[in-house]
């Protein structure tokens, strides 16, 4: 038996598998009860590690003796939005962002929604299976995709098999849902959020970044909020981490705390617990010193240098050209489907930036190849042509 049993607080507590010495959690009211069942762990002989435990959450343990400890160790800054303040979207807008950024978010889903033939599909209580799996796929990809152009490492993607096993039938039971946004029947955004009592947790996220243009992270953020809202949950707990782009969302930041637990009249669980406990504060001091001195970005950019994904292919923009009213220019062309032939899905970005820029739908555009060029396209608008010259183009980068 290992000494030491670590347990991810937020995993076990959404999934229901927080072992038996967790009593009671409390939030305004009782959360969770585990309390019918039976201890199976003897503190006398493991120390056990609850990790990353919020502190806007009561945790009562089911009692032992009056030798057992619970050191808690501040570890990191997380952000939670308060929903309860709000009644509608509306509210939750005008409380935190001034009239231009409001008018911003107004012009990107406008825009979104000008361009493409866009839907938002929230799966809460149903969903299909084959489309629960092709989800999974497409998220895969589009992780990949965006944080490969990023040139970052996404941790998130180790997880992600194990999130597929157990969020289907989470989702049909309300303990989880997947929030998506379709291009037609082509999801672009897609959203994991999970679900306990009056509690969200959103979890992880990615979208297109063919559509990086009309600021699809912002609208993805904004219709889980209304979600949230419009079904009465009290807190979007968005987690730890991207300080930097949740505190513009955030009514309130929390401190996470590892718990440590273990009987102090064992000497050998007793050193174990306090050892842990030191290694904690040293660390998490450390974090937090760096982080105040903006040092862990600079850390953070030395060890993308180091250790950086190798993709020469994203290192290299893509130079484009645009020639307004173009028909004189252009000689026989063969017009092609930029969104069901992957042979082209190096155009989609380009393209989807015209689209924004012009505030054109894509139902109205018509994309041909010219025969005498293999980087030279035509963009045929309602009643203008653009031509973009593509160099150094990277084929297959996207594929659904």
């Amino acid at each position: 038996m290992d000494k030491v049993k670590k347990i991810t607080f937020l995993k076990a507590f959404t999934e229901n598998s927080l072992p038996p010495i967790c009593s009671k959690i409390i939030y305004g009211e009782k959360i969770y009860d585990n309390t019918n069942s039976v201890l199976d762990v003897d503190l006398k002989k493991q120390v056990i590690m609850f990790k990353d435990v919020s502190d806007y959450l009561d945790i009562e343990l089911l009692e032992q003796s009056e030798n057992v400890v619970v050191n808690k160790i501040k570890t990191i800054k997380g952000h939670l939005i308060e929903l309860h303040l709000f009644s509608n979207i509306k509210e939750y807008l005008e409380s935190n962002f001034k009239s231009k950024s409001r008018s911003n978010f107004r012009r990107y889903e406008s825009r979104l929604k000008t361009c493409f033939n866009i839907r938002c599909v929230s799966y809460y209580g149903h969903i299909e299976k084959q489309e629960y799996d092709r989800l999974f796929v497409v998220l895969k990809e589009i992780l990949v995709k965006r944080f490969t152009e990023k040139q970052e490492y996404n941790y998130e993607l180790q997880h992600l098999e194990g999130y597929h096993d157990v969020l289907f039938d989470m989702i049909l039971e309300k303990r989880a849902n997947l929030f998506v946004i379709y291009d037609r029947d082509k999801p672009i955004s897609i959203r994991i959020n999970m679900c306990k009592k009056k509690l969200v947790y959103y979890i992880l996220s990615g979208y297109d970044i063919d559509y990086s243009k009309f600021h699809l992270g912002f609208i993805d953020m904004l219709k889980n909020i209304e979600w949230c809202i419009n079904n009465n949950f009290e807190i979007y707990d968005l987690l730890k981490g991207y300080d930097y782009y949740k505190s513009k969302w955030t009514t309130k930041t929390h401190n996470y705390y590892n718990h440590i637990i273990y009987n102090s009249s064992s000497i050998t669980n007793s050193l174990i617990g306090q050892c842990l406990a030191a290694k904690d504060i040293i660390k998490y001091k450390s974090y937090r010193f760096l982080k105040t001195y903006n040092l862990h970005t600079k850390y953070k950019n030395i060890k993308r240098l180091a250790f950086g994904i190798s993709t020469p292919a994203y290192k290299k923009k893509l130079p484009i050209v645009q020639i307004e009213n173009d028909a004189k220019n252009t000689t026989q062309t063969i017009e092609i489907n930029i969104d069901n032939d992957n042979k082209y899905a190096f155009l989609r970005k380009p393209v989807y930036n015209l689209l924004f820029l012009n505030n054109e739908s894509i139902n109205n555009v018509t994309i041909s190849k010219l025969v005498d060029s293999e980087s030279t396209f035509k963009i045929q608008f309602k009643n203008k042509n653009k031509l973009l010259k593509i160099n150094n183009q990277i084929k297959h980068i996207s594929s659904y």
